[in-house]
């Protein structure tokens, strides 16, 4: 298949940004790793936002801040993926990201939880546009050669942004308030916006574009298939156990060990280290296959969980433990996504919109697993079993087909 040519990007007709192989990625490989970090740390800001936000405006701040997104970003990976796939990746990404500086700059503004409710709300599934969609982007307008190393990159931002999203928030908590948290990002999701329009172009497509409503049902189509349901319920787990361990963590160093303010920021960056797995997890699909990467991703997982649940009393235990427990994630996730990915088809977007969905359902369900009250080590044990049977499902399923589509 002949691989298509690099055109100016920034016009509205459809056309390869980056398809030549000597077409210029680096500058938007940039663009979209970074808009990637910054979206996704949307929703992990609310981990230690959710506290101060709820002391000032009067109420629980967990469900406003972090659920409301979270269920809302998820719905919107069922959206975006399908109308990507039919009316472009250009023309869903840009407006998308104006749309999140609205929404995210009104959230620096809001006088009650109600509001933070709605804004967060809208935020999370405007912000799916861009997740739901950059990774079908890279796939399509990177030259063959490079699109396992963006794919490697975005998947490493989506990654770090858990870490660095709440080292973020807790950072300018410290330094200014909790509404700068909101009113920084903004300001940087406009210039991100600006460059998107400046440096990403319209990947050219083969043959013609399918109505929305048969990407609709492509996608429904992909929940029929064994090979993508059991990585889809294996991804269910993926942000239910990050995001329950770090809701869990923070009030744990600050009862247990005393903790405050920059001491548990540092605790929080321990993980980050582990993230560097990422692109080598990539790398590593390639040549083993996604299912047996994945696995090992989360086989370590939970044996970190376990460490973590075994040596909470000591808090370096704590630390190595939690880093370990990251590290699988971080091997867990750009495997998942390769699993996915080559298993779908034409559908792509579609197919990882729904990974979307599965791992946000995840993520939103985390805060509310991590307050059930199991006490810290009988929680942590919980997920380690759950991360088990994850496992096992990608196992389970059948190995992804090789494909020759490089578009």
């Amino acid at each position: 298949m002949a691989h298509p040519t690099a055109v100016a990007p920034g016009r509205g007709h459809r056309s390869a940004a980056l398809g030549g192989d000597t077409a210029p990625v680096v500058a938007p490989l940039t663009v979209v790793g970074t808009a990637a970090l910054l979206v996704v740390m949307q929703l992990y800001l609310a981990i230690p936002l959710a506290p101060v936000v709820g002391a000032d405006l009067g109420g629980a701040g967990t469900t406003a801040l972090n659920t409301a997104y979270g269920l809302a970003y998820a719905a919107g990976f069922l959206v975006w993926g399908p109308v990507s796939d039919r009316f472009g990746r250009r023309v869903v990404l840009i407006p998308g990201m104006v749309a999140l500086t609205a929404a995210t700059a009104g959230l620096a503004l809001v006088s009650s939880l109600v509001m933070v409710g709605a804004l967060r709300a809208a935020q999370g599934f405007i912000a799916a546009s861009f997740a739901a969609v950059a990774i079908a982007y890279l796939g399509e307008a990177l030259p063959p050669r490079w699109r396992t190393t963006g794919i490697g990159v975005v998947s490493t931002a989506f990654l770090v942004a858990g870490i660095a999203g709440q080292v973020y928030a807790q950072g300018v908590v410290l330094a200014l308030g909790w509404r700068w948290v909101f009113a920084l990002a903004a300001a940087a999701f406009a210039v991100i916006a600006v460059l998107m329009a400046l440096l990403l172009g319209e990947p050219a497509r083969q043959g013609a574009p399918a109505s929305l409503g048969q990407r609709f049902s492509q996608m429904a189509g992909l929940l029929t298939r064994r090979e993508m349901t059991w990585p889809y319920l294996a991804a269910l787990t993926v942000l239910l156990a990050f995001v329950a361990l770090y809701t869990a963590l923070g009030p744990l160093l600050q009862t247990r060990f005393g903790l405050a303010g920059d001491d548990i920021l540092l605790v929080r960056l321990a993980g980050l280290p582990g993230m560097a797995l990422a692109p080598l997890a990539g790398t590593l699909a390639g040549r083993y296959g996604p299912p047996r990467v994945a696995v090992t991703g989360f086989l370590t997982a939970a044996v970190g969980l376990i460490m973590t649940a075994l040596t909470s009393g000591v808090l370096w235990g704590l630390v190595a433990g939690s880093a370990v427990f990251v590290a699988g994630i971080a091997t867990a996730v750009p495997s998942l996504i390769a699993l996915v990915s080559s298993n779908a088809g034409p559908a792509r977007a579609g197919a990882i919109g729904l990974y979307g969905l599965a791992l946000f359902l995840g993520a939103s369900t985390g805060p509310i697993v991590a307050g059930i009250g199991f006490g810290f080590t009988s929680l942590l044990l919980c997920l380690a079993a759950i991360l088990l049977v994850a496992a096992g499902l990608v196992a389970a399923s059948p190995a992804p087909a090789r494909s020759t589509d490089r578009g």
